[in-house]
């Protein structure tokens, strides 16, 4: 019986080693053989290195508006136009529905007409008051009708002065009959249609702030006193994990749950995109205002995101021939300190050696090729530092 090939015995299935298990081994044989096989790929190094951060505590809370509103209109009265729709977008000041003003418009005519009257009876009176202050200079005119003369000017100067206020009146009681939005925001329910009547007392339209939002977290009583209004605040939301906010503390609320012990806290944040929406949930870290705790960092530009949200960082280390390669490590980063992120998890300590450029196309032990930091633009880059290029920043 001739012996088996070496490669035979070293693969031979037994009865505890599956198919998939030697096919995955295979695997990584061949993945190792290309490694060593590829010439080494020029990239930049960096340190992880350990520092000092302030403590935080993390907790969870959901978005909720900072202004929200159901609008109404200040008179009743009948529906015969409507500018929004559920998710339109206004600027303060912007039309959202105008009632029937037809006959408050007939006011408004009424009015100016009693004011046209008034003015003209001011003119005559007054007209006959000046003439009879000529008249008692020559003392052709009566004590009693000057007096009389003046009383008549009063008079009709009230009444002028009421005829404007009503014309007043009913021009705003048109103006009424618009609603118009008070602050910038999103239509996020509309309760009325044309044709409709609406009273003063009954919700037309919902809106809702979005350039701001707000989250409402809850902070567990051994925290209170170490969370100050305004702590800074990272937050990193279940409907875009890749981006991290900032905000701050604007409040926390003296009125704690029995049962949990726990208290909330408000933080506002600006959301000029409106990518944040209210209902969402978000974790939450708060920057505590007594001590501090050491923390590993990394460059922020060591930090590859990948498409299924995940992080990694490529460490270099010598093999048993003294070559370095490269591996991918798996991290969980946390806050920015400057050009740094600090990790939360990962195989990686202080004085580890991780890939800063030239990781976007690297193999698990492929070989690398150390380069010093390009201080300056070069005119032509040559073919070693053309092949750095510039990985993807983690916002």
């Amino acid at each position: 019986m001739r012996p088996r090939p070496s490669s035979e015995l070293l693969f031979a299935p037994s009865a505890g080693l599956s198919r998939g298990v030697l096919t995955a081994a295979l695997l990584l044989l061949a993945l190792a053989a290309v490694a060593k096989d590829d010439p080494a790929s020029p990239v930049v190094l960096d340190q992880v290195e350990r520092q000092r951060l302030r403590a935080e505590t993390l907790l969870t809370g959901t978005s909720i508006p900072l202004h929200r509103a159901q609008l109404s209109p200040r008179v009743e009265g009948l529906v015969t136009e409507l500018s929004v729709d559920e998710g339109s977008v206004v600027a303060p000041g912007d039309p959202i529905l105008t009632l029937d003003a037809r006959l408050a418009q007939l006011e408004v005519e009424a009015a100016e007409a009693r004011v046209a009257e008034a003015e003209a009876r001011q003119r005559d009176v007054t007209r006959i008051r000046d003439e009879l202050l000529r008249l008692q200079q020559g003392r052709h005119a009566s004590k009693t009708d000057m007096e009389s003369a003046i009383a008549q000017v009063e008079i009709a100067n009230a009444v002028l002065s009421g005829a404007r206020a009503e014309l007043e009146r009913a021009r705003e009681l048109v103006q009424r009959h618009r609603l118009a939005a008070p602050f910038a925001g999103m239509v996020v329910a509309k309760l009325v249609e044309v044709g409709e009547w609406v009273q003063r007392d009954e919700a037309a339209v919902e809106l809702v702030q979005l350039d701001r939002i707000r989250v409402r977290a809850t902070l567990p009583q051994r925290d209170y006193t170490r969370v100050r209004t305004g702590s800074r605040a990272r937050l990193r939301f279940d409907a875009l994990p890749q981006q991290v906010f900032d905000g701050e503390v604007v409040a926390r609320v003296a009125s704690g749950d029995e049962r949990t012990r726990s208290f909330p806290v408000l933080i506002d944040l600006p959301n000029p995109d409106r990518l944040l929406a209210p209902g969402m949930s978000a974790r939450i870290s708060v920057e505590l205002n007594d001590g501090t705790v050491d923390a590993v960092t990394v460059p922020r530009d060591a930090v590859i995101a990948k498409s299924d949200g995940s992080r990694q960082v490529w460490r270099v280390d010598a093999d048993e021939d003294g070559v370095p390669r490269a591996q991918p490590v798996r991290v969980e980063t946390g806050r920015a300190v400057g050009d740094r992120l600090e990790l939360l998890s990962g195989a990686l300590d202080a004085g580890d050696r991780v890939v800063l450029l030239g990781n976007e196309n690297l193999k698990p032990g492929q070989a690398v090729a150390p380069q010093k930091p390009q201080t300056e633009p070069l005119d032509e880059p040559s073919p070693d530092t053309a092949a750095v290029g510039q990985v993807e920043r983690i916002r």
